[in-house]
């Protein structure tokens, strides 16, 4: 979706504001889902390419984590002839896995954050004996937001749609510092005192983003939650290889990397072809990234992610 095609589809003045909006944020396009495509497809697609990478990996997998803050039912389900259902997980066990004898579990509240929130969440399960893998997929088709009338605010321009997988292994940590890859930490808050800077429009089909107040609390989010988790391993910024935050809003990573004294060949964004596609963003993004050749094994990464809540948190992980 090219940005004069943005500008022709979008319901709500904001064309006028173009030359700006196009300045500010670098946006030069964003993928948006076709007519046939909803999250559900995007999920399926971003599971199947997963498991691609490492098929026996699909008979290990006892948890499934499902996150997207853009499946609604009865307004955007995963199926439109059923309404009412709004897991994802179960879609992804019943015709992706194939599967009767795992756990499901769908993530709907953590917005932007929602990656981090399932490694967190996925951490935890991967404690108990029984589990051997777990898989984290998320999947926004934010651009069903970008256009309504009833949107506010510009942030609809930088919105697309994307799916990404990653799967999580259970393992002992010293064979993980062995082999050199793996989730090494992460932490997380909510700041409820931002609850109304980001939400849904009460019509359920726009968003409500209050401006710079909005994007300082995204920013303070990420930069707390990243320079804990340095803290918390004695590391330096020089000994990270790549930042991987949520590709939101240029100025935001800007500052981001600013106030985290980040060199900038060393911030992992394209958001400006891709579009900002929430919970998805991270894992979508390391998937590209990967595939390039520019993240490689054995690289340590540190992804900031914050958004509506203010939910806020932070993984730390080698590749």
């Amino acid at each position: 979706m090219e940005n004069d095609d943005f500008f022709t589809r979008a319901r709500y003045p904001v064309a006028s504001e173009g030359a700006r909006l196009v300045r500010s944020t670098r946006m030069r396009r964003r993928y948006w889902c076709g007519p046939e495509e909803n999250t559900w497809t995007l999920a399926r697609t971003a599971v199947e390419r997963a498991l691609e990478t490492a098929p026996g990996l699909r008979s290990e997998i006892d948890v499934v984590l499902a996150v997207s803050s853009t499946t609604i039912p009865y307004l955007y389900p995963p199926e439109a002839h059923r309404p009412g259902n709004a897991d994802l997980s179960a879609l992804i066990i019943r015709d992706v896995l194939d599967r009767e004898d795992c756990i499901g579990l769908d993530l709907k509240s953590c917005a932007c954050a929602g990656f981090v929130r399932a490694v967190q969440v996925m951490d935890g399960l991967l404690h108990d004996p029984n589990h051997r893998a777990g898989l984290i997929v998320c999947a926004e088709q934010t651009s069903r937001l970008a256009v309504a009338e009833s949107n506010r605010s510009t942030f609809g321009f930088i919105l697309g749609d994307a799916a990404g997988a990653v799967v999580l292994r259970r393992t002992d940590r010293r064979d993980v510092e062995g082999v050199g890859h793996g989730l090494l930490d992460h932490t997380g808050q909510l700041a409820p005192a931002g609850l109304d800077l980001i939400r849904f429009g009460d019509d359920g089909r726009s968003l409500v983003m209050r401006g710079e107040r909005a994007g300082e609390a995204i920013r303070h989010a990420m930069v707390s939650s990243a320079r804990e988790l340095l803290r918390r391993n004695d590391l330096a910024v020089g000994d990270v290889d790549w930042l991987l935050p949520i590709q939101a809003h240029l100025e935001i990573i800007q500052g981001l990397g600013d106030e985290l004294r980040w060199p900038s060949e060393k911030v992992l964004w394209s958001g400006d072809v891709t579009g900002f596609s929430g919970s998805a963003s991270i894992p979508a993004a390391l998937s590209d990234y990967v595939g390039r050749g520019v993240v490689r094994r054995g690289d340590l990464i540190l992804s900031p992610a914050a958004g509506a809540g203010i939910n806020g948190g932070a993984a730390l992980y080698r590749y």
